[in-house]
């Protein structure tokens, strides 16, 4: 199965003929409809996958460990409410289907969804936060998309491939807050400027700051076909 940028939404819906019809009496013109686990917007003719999953206790641990301090405690216990957990699949590139995501979740919202987490990358947000970083700049965009964590040897990126890239790496030795500075602008420089980058060649943020040596190699992170899986390999940064 082909990689998609997979969206995950806990929501009120007991089953699917509940959220079949109440995608159907959302709107008076009947703008949308879900079938055979397809959520189409009929005016457009435009359409994603949806697929609606049984509640999930360790739904609330998750958001609030994917959500890094930024969702509230009253959004969280909201989340152990949830009677199904919806999953909606777009093409593994958020820049390019910014507009479609944005509409299809501002939908899943207004049916009640509690809260957001982009399953592949592992960060969450309230719906505030989610439309506030997906309609901002392009910095927010990769914020809303792009997680940083600490492994036991390297920081490393994990959501990049939803932009189509590779993910980076940098060694623990660096203080975090030099580390993630390091990584959020060569990652952002990816996608700003979409540079043609092969290993050994060398980065720097600055004229004056310190230069990194690129090497490219697959993501031993994860398993091929998990949702964090880059198939586009990690750039690990070492200092020249």
């Amino acid at each position: 199965m082909k990689p998609t940028l997979i969206i995950c939404i806990p929501g009120p819906w007991k089953d699917e003929d509940v959220f079949r019809y109440q995608v159907l009496t959302l709107e008076p013109d009947a703008r949308y409809m879900f079938t055979n686990g397809i959520l189409i917007e009929l005016d457009e003719r435009d359409h994603v996958p949806l697929e609606l999953r049984p509640a999930d206790p360790k739904i609330p641990d998750a958001f609030r460990i994917a959500g890094q301090g930024k969702i509230p405690q009253s959004v969280l216990a909201k989340t152990g409410e949830h009677a199904s957990v919806a999953f909606l699949h777009f093409p593994l590139d958020i820049r390019a289907q910014r507009d479609r995501v944005a509409k299809f979740t501002e939908l899943m919202q207004r049916l009640g969804g509690m809260a957001v987490k982009v399953e592949t990358a592992g960060i969450a947000h309230t719906w505030e936060r989610w439309f506030a970083l997906l309609k901002g700049t392009l910095f927010e965009l990769y914020s809303s998309a792009v997680v940083l964590i600490r492994g036991r040897d390297h920081y490393y990126s994990c959501g990049m491939h939803n932009f189509g890239l590779p993910e980076c790496a940098v060694t623990t030795s660096l203080p975090a807050g030099e580390a993630a500075s390091l990584m959020n602008r060569f990652n952002f420089y990816l996608i700003d400027e979409q540079p043609i980058m092969k290993s050994g060649h060398t980065f720097s943020v600055s004229v004056d700051a310190p230069h990194y040596r690129l090497t490219l190699a697959p993501d031993s992170n994860h398993e091929a076909g998990e949702p964090f899986f880059n198939g586009h390999g990690v750039w690990f940064l070492d200092a020249v």
